[in-house]
């Protein structure tokens, strides 16, 4: 009997993953609220899930949220937890993991420009340990300035509400303006301490309107910025779908489900040993947009047909 056992344990240990089945450390630091954060809940692990990493069996979850300054900490923090990999969201996130945790790999989420932000050489070879999604902010607020013009081509001054003014990506916005006949004014927030002062600010230039800039700050502070906007009665373009729900005017960005998808699928490609170094970054491909009637009629615009029809999703 004991020689029977014997050999159904060597047979069960022999058996492949049963003896080194690895558990996997995955870090998240993010400026958003990890448990609120819907898109990661249900569609990056789901998609990790399906690829065979699931969350309690052989996924930890290493999650690390705040804002401001308290990135830095949390970051040192989540490389005490030695994870194989960081999801790093906002360029602060990834600047503070890439400090923190520098021989770890690196999911760069939502990052304006790698390059420009000094964690990647280039775009197609990273050279680095920083990978992921390269938003290339400066493209989609031009894109919206573009956008918004046609919306509300009586528009002729608008504001350009920026983290950090006077960077190269804000004069290609500021060019693009130029040559549509409309004067963009730069305003710098940190964050919700100066929001009620710079749109006061913008109220006393006469602003016809407000481009809320790329950046993931303002996306989780869509609401109290709307808010503000729509007491000026100004109208408001913002970078993702989600934040015409908010109160913005127009909500157009790039599907965030999808970024989603992209993240998971750069997880599993390090997960399986992938070097960071040697995998470009990826731009979004799809985008969508949002019209909040309610908004349009509560500070009397009418948004161009030729924008309305194009809209995925008109909130009335």
């Amino acid at each position: 009997m004991r020689r029977i056992l014997l050999l159904l344990g060597m047979i069960v240990l022999a058996r492949p993953g049963f003896a080194d089945e690895r558990v996997w450390r995955l870090g998240v630091l993010t400026p958003f609220d990890w448990p609120s954060d819907a898109t990661m809940h249900s569609v990056m692990l789901p998609e990790l899930a399906r690829r065979g990493y699931v969350e309690g069996k052989n996924l930890i979850v290493l999650p690390r949220w705040g804002s401001g300054g308290d990135l830095s900490r949390l970051a040192q923090d989540l490389a005490s937890a030695k994870p194989d990999v960081i999801v790093a969201v906002s360029p602060t996130a990834i600047i503070a993991a890439t400090k923190a945790s520098p021989q770890t790999p690196i999911v760069a989420s939502f990052t304006a420009d790698p390059v420009v932000e000094g964690v990647a050489q280039s775009l197609a070879r990273p050279g680095g340990m920083v990978t992921g999604i390269a938003m290339l902010a400066y493209e989609g607020d031009k894109k919206r300035l573009e956008l918004f013009h046609e919306a509300i081509p009586a528009a002729h001054k608008l504001a350009l509400l920026t983290r950090a003014a006077g960077v190269a990506q804000q004069d290609e916005v500021l060019r693009a303006a130029k040559g549509m006949g409309v004067e963009v004014v730069v305003y710098e927030a940190s964050g919700p301490i100066d929001y009620a002062s710079v749109f006061d600010a913008m109220q006393n230039a006469g602003v016809d309107g407000v481009i809320i800039g790329s950046t993931p700050i303002f996306h989780r502070d869509a609401a109290q910025l709307a808010a503000l906007a729509t007491e000026r009665h100004f109208a408001t373009i913002c970078e993702w779908r989600e934040m015409a729900s908010a109160g913005c005017l127009i909500g157009y960005g790039p599907d965030i489900g999808e970024l989603r998808l992209r993240t998971a699928d750069f997880i599993v490609r390090l997960f399986s040993g992938g070097n960071p170094a040697e995998m470009p970054f990826e731009q979004p491909i799809r985008f969508e947009m949002a019209i909040n009637n309610k908004v349009a009629h509560s500070i009397g615009i009418t948004v161009a047909p030729s924008v309305f029809v194009r809209a995925d999703e008109v909130i009335e």
